[in-house]
This record gives C-alpha cells, structure tokens and sequence, in this order.
C-alpha cells in the first residue's frame, strides 16, 4: 500500500482523526455485497476483495458509465456506487486521485435535504481532509452544513464529524458569523414545494455576484457532424442553469434541454442543423428561456460552462464518453496551431508572433506523423486565420481523434523566463500556470481556475491520466530533441491549468508550450527552422511512444 504524505502537522493530525471515519463509511467486505455505508445502503455489484486497483477503477468506471446513461434517482444511486468504490480504491492502494475522483462523483449530486445527501456530502468533506484540505477550514464546512439542515439524522452525523475535529474548531465569534450565515441561505433556498427536475444544476462558483440578474442569450453556435455535435449558447452573465432529456414519442424524435434562469432571447428561434443534431430551438421555459436540441437519436451528453465570457457548451457524441480513452490504438490526431488571423497570440521583442510559429511547427510535424507513425492528421486551422477556441476541440471531436495537441508557445512579463512545458486540464492551486491559461484563454485567472475546477468534477479519471502521461512523454521527447543542439533547454515539467481549448475535448488532450517567445535568446531560437523542426520531432517522438505508454 502507498502511504499518504500529509504536508504539515496540523494535516497529521487530521488524517489521524478522519482514516476511521473513512474507513467505517466503507460498504466492501469480503463476505458481503451490500453493507451500509456513508452514503446509505448501496447495492454493490462487484465483491473486490483482493482485486488490484486496477479492477476498482475499472469497476467505478463501469457504474459512472452506467448512471450517465440513467436519470433521477437510478443515475444518483449509481454515481454514489462508484464514488464509494473509488474512496475504497484510496484505502487500499493510498493514490490521491482516487480520492479526487470520489469527491467529484459526491459533489456533482445534487444537494437535497436528506439524509443520504447529507452522508454524501459528509463524506466528500471527509476525504477532503485527508487530501490535504485544511482541517480549520473543514470544520467550518461541517458546522455551516450543520446549522443548514433541518434533518436530525443528518445533524447527528455532522455532530459526530465536528467532535472528531474539534481540536481545529474556529473561535466562538466565527461561529456566530457561520450561524448568521446559514439562516441567511435558509431564507433564499427554493421552496419545497417547488416540483422537482430529473437534470443537474451547476453553479458558476466564483460568479455568484450575478447569478440572480437578468441575462440575456445573444448568440447560439452549432457545430455539427454525423456523430458528435457541439452548441455553444452566448449568455450575458453567468446564471444557473438545468439540464434534462425527452424521449422520443409523438412523432418527435430525442431531446435535450437546457433552461437558463432568468434568461432573454431576440431574434433566436430555430437554427438548423445537420448529422446528429437537427435543429436547435430557443423558446420560454419556467422562469427564463429553455434550449432545446432535436436529436437524430439518444446520445451521451456533457454540458459545461466556460467563464469569460460566459458560455454554455452542450457536447453530444454517440460514443460512450471513455470509448476513445480506453482504446490503445492511435489512428487519428488533431494538431491545434493556437492563434491565427487577427489574434496573433504572444509577440517576441524580435517581432515574431505565436501564431506563425505554431502553424509552421504543426506543418512540420503533421506529414511525419502520417509518414513514420501512420497517424491520420487533421489541423484544425491550415492557414492564418483565426478559429474561436469553442470550434478547436469540436472539430477535434467530429475528426473522432484519438488525441488532441494544442500548440503554442508561452510569454511572461519577465524576459529572463524559459523552458518547455506541457499543460493538461485539471484543478490546481499553481498560480503560474493560471497565468498562462488566463493568457491563452483571453480571461482573468479566476475564470482559468473556476474552468480547471468544474470541469475536474466531470471529467474522468482515465481520460485524465491519458493527457498526463501524453503530457509527460511529450516533455521527454523535447528535452531530448532539443538538447541535440542546445543543451541549456529548461525542463519545466507538465503543469495543470484551465485552458478553455481543451475543454470539451472527448479524448486525451495537452497544451504544449514549445518555448518562451518573450524570452530574447529562446526568440531568435523559434526564428530558425531547425529550431521549429525539432520541436516538432518532439510531437512526433511522443506520439510515437504513446501506445507503448498506455499499455503499460
């Protein structure tokens, strides 16, 4: 079993008092299949026992894939199966991301007054400490959730959690604020006789101060093919959002919707489409404006927001959502050149612009990668002009790519800053690379993390460490590449930040930063061809040890 590292004492001691906890929510026993646990009596379809970490995760997959496919009650019951499964698969083999996965599948269940969403709740928290979240912080979670609830179960549970933490309990005036607090959310939460949803609402979380003003719909985008689509919805300021499905009946065939609340529209009826998405339909729902998309048939679906400006992205595919990260076989990838047309990107003290750059690195690199690895290769621009970073992931997943590669390359106010590094979408606290995603993404660095941190809750686990490892190999290869001729290059490892190009993405996707173009030795470098030639040798290189790499 791998052990755990806590980062400070206070975190010792935490981890101390919560593994019990922890442990007791558990709902694996070797001679049962159905145990009570800390998210209510799960029936479990699998008895692991000794099973490898390998056959948990792939067991957690299988009930996530199983409630994407479910809704109401059925779907949530499946989710909190495989979060269990996933907390278990970080008791017995210690990998943090195990426990991440499990706090994405609790969180993403909707928040009711319930006993067993309370426990879910609980238990996300629970193993939030263990990873690292200050326990001060923590205890003050528990104890606003405490003074929310109105089930006596479900304070029972918290009271227990507070006295386990009681060592970090906040000073007694803060938690008279926190009361304040709670009864000021008790009087804004919606009635309970308020008729429910079978869909899922999403918060923009660092986007509250507007969430209850008026919004309106400007624009509705459809990029379509036979198979995948994507609808990207312009709304003036962020709102919440719901999302549900119809069956087909009554000469009608699927659909999909999505109501915005206190949602507007102009001029924004029907827009037409084709292949799997026929036609998008913008009218009144209940309380502001209902889009709804007319299917050919049933598909998986995604819907997710980017920040700045906010947008909603409604991607449909008729692949299962890990179809193209399980399969070890690399037939078709997608070369992003960032930039183009009127956005230059990043501009070196030479002159040089990104944009430029990037384009010519993918030429070379896209006829290699047919040649020498047999990759079929689509660039998703192939000249200058400029392609909204909306459409570049769409278009990545109409080509059913296998593997997606954004190119850039990265600036800092700081001309003295070099090196390559290799970006992947997930959360993180990395304040540096939020700045080159907020760069990259035209956004602040608030919205970069708020992107990394809603889409980390959705994204999977497999799909996630597939960019990881393209990422690292990717990094590998540079190195390698360019130190053949210049032997000062600066490994600056694979980094995670909210790149909204990579959002969206069906299949494992990286943002590569050849070199720092502000920096005036590595701009003078990126002018000469042969620089730019082995900077695509490095794509090529790291592809070419993909599949190798998966199999392993």
């Amino acid at each position: 079993m791998r052990r755990l590292v806590p980062n400070s004492m206070s975190q010792i001691v935490a981890m101390a008092m919560i593994s019990p906890l922890l442990i007791a929510c558990s709902p694996w026993s070797k001679q049962s299949t159905t145990q009570k646990s800390g998210v209510g009596q799960l029936v479990v379809p699998l008895a692991l026992g000794d099973k490898t970490r390998s056959e948990y995760v792939a067991e957690a997959d299988r009930l996530a894939l199983n409630a994407s496919k479910q809704q109401g009650q059925a779907a949530h019951e499946l989710y909190k199966q495989a979060a269990v499964v996933r907390q278990q698969a970080f008791i017995q083999f210690g990998k943090q991301v195990d426990a991440l996965e499990a706090v994405e599948l609790l969180q993403s269940l909707p928040a009711d007054n319930t006993s067993e969403s309370c426990d879910a709740t609980v238990l996300a928290l629970e193993l939030q400490v263990a990873l690292g979240k200050d326990p001060v912080a923590q205890y003050r979670d528990l104890f606003l959730l405490r003074e929310r609830t109105t089930d006596p179960t479900c304070r029972q549970r918290l009271s227990r959690a507070l006295a386990v933490l009681s060592a970090f309990q906040p000073p007694a005036q803060e938690l008279t604020k926190i009361r304040d607090q709670a009864r000021v959310l008790a009087k804004t939460q919606p009635s309970a006789t308020e008729p429910p949803h079978d869909s899922m609402v999403v918060t923009p979380d660092i986007l509250r101060a507007n969430l209850d003003q008026p919004a309106k719909i400007t624009k509705v985008e459809p990029f379509a093919a036979e198979r995948t689509a994507r609808v990207v919805v312009h709304v003036t300021h962020p709102t919440r959002f719901r999302i549900g499905t119809l069956q087909a009946g009554d000469g009608q065939g699927p659909r999909l919707f999505v109501d915005i609340d206190r949602a507007s529209y102009e001029h924004l009826e029907t827009v037409q489409s084709k292949g799997l998405l026929q036609r998008v339909r913008v009218g009144k729902g209940d309380g502001g404006a209902r889009v709804v998309l007319d299917l050919a048939q049933p598909t998986f679906h995604r819907v997710f927001y980017l920040p700045e400006p906010f947008r909603l992205v409604i991607d449909l595919s008729l692949d299962a959502p890990e179809s193209r990260t399980q399969s070890r076989k690399l037939r078709r990838l997608v070369l992003d050149p960032g930039h183009g047309g009127h956005d230059p990107g990043a501009v070196g003290p030479n002159g040089l612009q990104e944009k430029d750059v990037a384009l010519d690195i993918a030429h070379r690199a896209a006829p290699l990668l047919a040649r020498e690895v047999s990759v079929s290769t689509l660039l998703t621009r192939d000249i200058d002009v400029f392609v909204p970073l909306d459409e570049r992931a769409a278009r990545a997943n109409a080509f059913h790519a296998d593997l997606f590669v954004s190119i850039h390359l990265n600036s800092n106010p700081d001309h003295a800053s070099r090196g390559v590094m290799t970006f992947v979408l997930d959360a993180s606290h990395d304040a540096a690379a939020s700045k080159v995603a907020a760069r990259e993404n035209a956004s602040s660095e608030a919205a970069a993390v708020e992107l990394a941190n809603a889409l980390s809750r959705v994204d999977s686990v497999a799909r996630r460490e597939s960019s990881e490892l393209f990422a690292s190999l990717l990094q590998r290869a540079a190195g390698a590449s360019l130190r053949q001729r210049y032997d000062d290059v600066l490994d600056s490892g694979v980094r995670k930040a909210g790149f909204y190009v990579l959002a969206g993405a069906a299949m494992p996707s990286v943002l590569f930063e050849g070199s720092f173009i502000s920096n005036p030795i590595e701009a003078d470098r990126l002018n000469q061809a042969d620089y730019r030639q082995l900077l695509a040798d490095s794509i090529v290189n790291a592809v070419r040890a993909y599949p190798e790499g998966l199999s392993e």
